[in-house]
């Protein structure tokens, strides 16, 4: 088959989760034998191999964060046909982000197909959260959207501003994702969601996993240092960080041996770095800026629990895979992708989302767990990653979606 992907970003680039997912699957796509090209956005147009994947870069201002949405895609959508001729030659052409969504919808092509990896067809923001850790209901009014944990964030100045463009916003993103015929979602969780807010039953659907890189099982697992704890992602309110450093508050006091790190930028690092010293457990933990994904192993490895205590219905969570695939102990919130990755107590630990004893419980129950019980849950943990997510299911995977789109 011959594959177009798009992309508003892509590795060396960008380094987020979304777009290593579509940087490991093109992999896996051509190494089945199928001819792939991904699209992504840029200053300059150029043609570049990233890891044997051929990749053209277009300016198609893919990354800005318009008011206009429809003005901007519409735009985009232009220029992408003036620079890709020969689309109507691909057997599929799929979009691996909501903006590059929106622009996608406008070529109506039944050859067209859009990962969902957020929430952007049925919110203002991308997640779906209101500021206060209440799961969003769609952004289905005016109420909602003055809840939103983005609005919420503005200056006073620029909160009506923000609310009229999601207000403006929503509805063409609801239309554009409903326009096309193929959708794949990325866990059945992120799926009820939106399936809740939009309909999605006369689409050609499917769940498939993001899948693992290979150098995260083609090496040996390490131990890592004991009580060390780790973090990575965005450091804000939705991912649970405030969360999780109320729950260290106590156990650092309990366990003087243990120590927390937390990897990542975003819009509450530095409030949350005057929490940690306010509480009297800045010595005890470090805040790292966001650390580039070709070091996210050795960092990982250097742990010996993962948390991710995520408060929104994260649609994912590509750290929860790659702690399971070292042997860490991971401990999660029981909500979104987690909860179909972990077993609770055999490949990892859940916990109830937005629960500060809960997860205090769980950071006792890995610190204290005897050290046969922690490597037989980190074996059990990265078989499970092996059996399900690697590189080669997940492209084979992608590779039945795109059949059973010419007959959908």
């Amino acid at each position: 088959m011959k594959i177009l992907f798009i992309s508003a970003q892509y590795p060396p680039e960008s380094k987020g989760g979304g777009e290593i997912s579509t940087h490991i699957i093109a992999q896996g796509l051509i190494s089945l034998g199928h001819d792939v090209l991904v699209v992504t956005d840029g200053e300059h147009k150029e043609r570049k191999i990233v890891d044997s994947v051929p990749v053209q870069v277009v300016p198609l201002f893919l990354r800005q964060k318009p008011l206009f949405e429809r003005a901007q895609s519409t735009a985009s959508y232009r220029m992408f046909k003036r620079a890709i001729k020969d689309w109507r030659t691909y057997d599929v052409i799929h979009a691996h982000d909501f903006r590059s969504a929106l622009m996608l919808s406008h070529l109506e092509s039944p050859k067209s197909v859009v990962t969902a990896r957020d929430y952007a067809q049925i919110s203002g923001c991308t997640n779906n959260i209101q500021y206060n850790g209440n799961i969003e209901q769609g952004c289905q009014g005016l109420h909602e959207l003055w809840q939103c944990h983005r609005v919420h964030e503005a200056s006073f100045i620029r909160k009506p501003f923000r609310i009229w463009q999601y207000m403006y916003n929503r509805g063409y993103r609801k239309n554009a994702f409903a326009s096309f015929k193929h959708q794949i979602f990325i866990s059945h969780e992120e799926q009820a969601v939106i399936a809740q807010h939009q309909d999605i039953s006369k689409q050609h659907t499917s769940v498939i996993y993001n899948p693992i890189g290979q150098e995260y099982l083609a090496t040996p697992t390490e131990a890592g240092v004991a009580g060390n704890i780790l973090y990575i992602g965005r450091v804000e309110m939705y991912k649970g960080v405030r969360l999780l450093l109320e729950a260290w508050k106590r156990v650092a006091k309990e366990y003087p041996k243990a120590h927390l790190t937390i990897a990542g930028n975003g819009a509450q690092q530095k409030e949350y770095e005057h929490l940690a010293s306010l509480w009297g457990i800045g010595y005890r933990t470090t805040f790292l800026p966001h650390v580039p994904y070709h070091r996210l192993r050795s960092l990982i490895d250097k742990a010996s629990i993962l948390v991710a205590p995520h408060l929104w219905v994260e649609p994912f969570g590509r750290t929860v895979l790659e702690g399971m695939a070292r042997g860490k102990i991971v401990i999660a919130s029981n909500v979104g992708g987690a909860v179909e990755m972990i077993d609770n107590q055999k490949t990892g630990i859940l916990f109830e989302r937005g629960n500060v004893r809960e997860l205090e419980d769980a950071l006792v129950q890995a610190l204290t767990m005897g050290q046969l019980t922690a490597v037989q849950m980190g074996k059990d943990a990265r078989h499970a990653v092996a059996e399900n997510f690697t590189q080669e299911k997940i492209a084979k995977h992608h590779e039945e979606f795109y059949k059973e789109m010419s007959i959908k």
